[in-house]
């Protein structure tokens, strides 16, 4: 039994949910209004896909500091891109 079984309207796991669409252009400039310290964390996890240990060393700071950058990072582009 598959786990979609049931509720065949449910997306598949991995599958990204859009609600609605952005460009290119504004996620890059609501990116560039992050501070400095998130735009980088995010920046390198989440385009670069480099590990928090890896972001934390090349930043000098905690590998705790580096998801809660990331973290705020993601919240700060949700704020943006949903006006």
């Amino acid at each position: 039994m598959s786990r979609n079984d049931g509720n065949a309207s449910e997306p598949a796991a991995g599958t990204p949910i859009v609600t609605s669409a952005i460009s290119r252009i504004d996620l890059g400039r609501a990116i560039d209004t992050l501070p400095h310290g998130y735009k980088t964390a995010f920046l390198l996890h989440d385009v670069e896909v480099v590990e928090h240990r890896e972001i934390a060393a090349i930043l000098g700071v905690s590998e705790g500091t580096s998801k809660s950058q990331v973290h705020k990072a993601r919240m700060k582009l949700r704020a943006i891109l949903s006006r």
